[in-house]
């Protein structure tokens, strides 16, 4: 795609002037599109595991990849889950822009608190007195709805088909 078809692109993304501008729990958000080359990079250096070599007895021991082996397929689902949340996280932090910044009313941060303290998601990884890891834990948890995500993909020029076709092409995800 040229400079000008991004450029016309973006113009067509616009409803009435506004810009892909949406409103979230109160905060208005505007979509922005993520580079493609963004995503590309960060679901590269995920790695699939390499299938364990087993002797092929039909061909006198031969080591031959074993695909089926259990503990490959599930080092294949941990890859493909990583890539997916590391290419949601960069959606969400490109994509999304607050337009108002955070909400004044903190109630999201108590309920994602309970959510932690009940085991249901992790918060470790997030620093609230740092005003970048507090933006972001707002916009993974709360603004970053699969609407949301779903209009970032949209306007970043990523259709479904090019979802699935990724998807499908991580060695041990083929369609039968």
């Amino acid at each position: 795609m040229s400079n000008k078809e991004i450029v016309e692109a973006l113009k067509d993304s616009s409803k009435d002037g506004k810009k892909d501008i949406f409103e979230v729990s109160g905060v208005r958000i505007q979509v922005k599109p993520v580079s493609a080359m963004l995503i590309q990079h960060i679901t590269s250096t995920i790695k699939d595991p390499k299938p364990p070599l087993v002797p092929n007895m039909d061909k006198d021991g031969k080591l031959e990849e074993n695909p089926f082996d259990p503990a490959y397929v599930a080092g294949m689902q941990e890859a493909q889950t990583k890539r997916a949340t590391a290419t949601s996280d960069a959606m969400v932090m490109f994509g999304l822009d607050l337009l108002d910044g955070l909400p004044e009313d903190e109630t999201w941060m108590t309920n994602l608190q309970h959510l932690e303290k009940r085991g249901l998601i992790d918060l470790s990884g997030f620093d609230f007195t740092d005003p970048f890891d507090k933006v972001f834990a707002f916009k993974k948890f709360v603004a970053g709805t699969n609407f949301i995500i779903m209009e970032v993909t949209r306007v970043s020029g990523v259709s479904q088909v090019d979802i699935d076709a990724a998807t499908n092409s991580f060695r041990g995800n083929e369609t039968q």
